[in-house]
Order: C-alpha cells, then structure tokens, then sequence
C-alpha cells in the first residue's frame, strides 16, 4: 500500500515541489488575546473527539506545520483524533506562551472545531517545549504529551500530569537535545503515569521526510493501555 509518507519519501529529491504542493489541509484562524493565531487541521469527522495538538519546531511557520503534518503526524494510530497544528503568530513562540494564553488558545480551539474529551500534544523541538507548556497551563484539557525532542523547562510538575502517558523521543545524532530529553525524564519519573524514553536510529535533530514515526505513537498507545485507556 502507498502511504502519504512513502509518496514523501519518493517526491523527496524533487527540492523544487514545496510540501504545500503535495496536500493541502484548511487554514483557519482563531483570536487568542489580541492576536490572531492560524493553524492547519485534520478532522476525524464531523463527529466530537479528542485533538491531537501538535506543535512545529522553530518559529512554527505554516511551512514547518505542513512539514510536521506529512512527517510527524501518526498514519495508522489516533485516527480517531482530531489533528490541529498551529501556526506561530508573528515575533512571538508557542513555548512563550503565558498560562493564561495558552489556556485561551485551547478554548478558542475547543469552540471552533468539535472537539471534546482530553486530547493529546506532541510537539518537536521549540514544539516540545511548547508541549510542556500548554500541557501545564491546562492539565485537565490533555492526557498525554509526547516530544521529538523536547525540553522541560520549569521543574515544576502539576499534580494533573499523575495519570499522564510521556513518550519523550530524541535523535541519536542529536546529543544536547537527547541530554534535554534525559533531563525531562528525570524529573517526570514518579510523577506522571507512565513514561518511556525513545532513541530514534539514525536521526538528527529533524527527523527525515521517509522516517516512520507512527511507532512512536505505538509507544505512547501502550503506555495509555498499562493505564487502562
């Protein structure tokens, strides 16, 4: 079967054909504050169901959110998620976010698409960060966060986070963030619900346009079955 990371991975040499070329996913907008926050989604269906939220590395230009959407978004796994990815407002990142923004963005989210239950966040570097962060500013909206790679940041773990599933990836050939990733999970461990740390063979920083992350996702779907989801 040709899947949309295979045909990636075959259109990959062809540097001229920017990702937006290839699928084109809804631009929408929400107000968050006083700015204007755009983001790209996938919808399960038109049914309520739980978001995926997934955070693009660096400043989250919309070409990073569709790099993330074909490369970092699961193909087989949480299907029945509704996937939303936002796009970084102007001169400002997901992880700068105050708790009081970022729980206005969830909400903004929330009313403008079906979404409902507690969802879940992965994010990539800056993204990882930004994962944390919102999964902080508001516990209850999520069950799980997974980050490829991510940093922590504040030490501080909400008491929310103690039925969490944390899968925290890094390259191999990505030492400072796979040291950021160590970190997290050190102050995580006996604070959250079940956590597991993932080596990606072979892989920078970002991973390839061919790479497979749905096992991945297979990590943090086994972690929610040893809790009983």
């Amino acid at each position: 079967m040709i899947t949309r990371r295979t045909s990636l991975a075959g259109l990959a040499a062809l540097a001229a054909m920017p990702l937006q070329a290839r699928e084109s996913l809804p631009l929408k907008s929400i107000r968050v504050g006083s700015k204007r926050v755009r983001y790209l989604s996938r919808l399960a269906g038109s049914a309520k169901a739980p978001m995926l939220l997934c955070f693009g590395g660096g400043d989250a230009n919309q070409g990073i959110a569709e790099y993330y959407d074909q490369v970092y978004t699961p193909e087989t796994l949480y299907r029945d998620h509704h996937v939303i990815l936002p796009i970084g407002p102007p001169r400002r990142l997901f992880h700068q976010f105050t708790n009081r923004e970022a729980r206005e963005m969830i909400s903004a989210l929330t009313a403008a698409e079906p979404i409902e239950g507690r969802g879940l966040i992965s994010g990539v570097s800056n993204g990882g960060r930004a994962a944390f962060t919102f999964a902080r500013a508001a516990p209850e909206a999520f069950r799980g966060l997974v980050t490829m790679p991510g940093a922590l940041g504040a030490r501080i773990i909400p008491r929310a986070w103690n039925d969490y599933a944390v899968v925290l990836a890094y390259g191999t050939k990505d030492p400072t963030w796979a040291k950021e990733s160590k970190r997290a999970a050190n102050t995580l461990r006996g604070k959250v619900g079940a956590l597991e740390q993932v080596a990606l063979p072979g892989q920078g920083h970002v991973v390839g346009p061919d790479y497979d992350i749905d096992p991945i996702y297979a990590r943090l779907k086994a972690l929610e079955a040893r809790l009983g989801r």
